[in-house]
């Protein structure tokens, strides 16, 4: 099944943010994850990934972000495809072009909130945009702890952090992974309006895989993955 979703009124690449392509994720030759999923998220689309545990969501995600290598079909990051990449070139694309969230933060405690913010542009070679950076932490309000470590910050906090960091490098697409799994349910609306309005406003695309049925709700459009294949469940404004 081939998904094309209309992304809201933002400037949008020619290519989707994110294409999949039939691909499919197979273990030990017999178990089947992903049967022949095929899903496009265009920039400025906020697309939600539902399942029970176990389901594949995280597989699937992990395929879109070049963590993980399909068995079959093809997996493109805007105008590139990432399937067949050596695990360096798949790590340069990841640097430059990929935002990620997950549900432990994932934050450096050894360094400062702002060092934790530059960290994705240095890995990529670009130069630290320091006006960019601050005005990103202000939108996501962590502007305030920006010389502190993240140990120090409440979990709310700290994702916001964390959302701060994938967009930092103007991703094509963010993948977020259970990113609310962590919090209780004012703080994970928090974060989740956050990411919408982001998307919202700077038009990368954004995957996330959820179990929360109240996080999924917050995306333009949610799928729920069983038996290895994504069905719609809820198109949303």
């Amino acid at each position: 099944m081939t998904v094309i979703l209309a992304a809201p009124p933002r400037p949008v690449a020619l290519a989707p943010a994110l294409a999949l392509r039939e691909v499919t994720k197979t273990y030990d030759g017999a178990h089947t994850v992903l049967d022949r999923v095929s899903l496009d998220v265009p920039g400025g689309a906020f697309i939600a990934v539902m399942g029970a545990p176990g389901s594949g969501k995280s597989t699937l995600v992990h395929c879109a972000a070049a963590l993980d290598d399909p068995t079959g079909g093809e997996v493109r990051i805007a105008d590139r495809r990432v399937t067949g990449l050596g695990e360096a070139k798949r790590t340069l694309l990841r640097q430059g072009r990929i935002g990620f969230v997950f549900q432990s933060y994932n934050l450096l405690p050894s360094l400062t909130v702002e060092e934790n913010l530059a960290m994705p542009l240095r890995l990529a070679g670009a130069a630290e945009d320091r006006d960019w950076l601050r005005h990103l932490a202000e939108r996501t309000g962590v502007a305030r702890f920006l010389r502190r470590r993240p140990g120090d910050l409440a979990a709310v906090h700290q994702q916001r952090a964390a959302v701060a960091r994938a967009f930092a490098s103007r991703p094509d697409l963010v993948v977020a992974d259970e990113p609310t799994g962590a919090l209780d349910a004012d703080e994970a609306a928090e974060v989740l309006d956050l990411m919408r309005a982001l998307v919202d406003e700077w038009a990368p695309g954004l995957l996330m895989a959820t179990g929360d049925p109240a996080a999924a709700s917050r995306a333009h459009a949610t799928f729920a993955l069983e038996g290895g294949r994504l069905r719609p469940v809820l198109t949303a404004v």
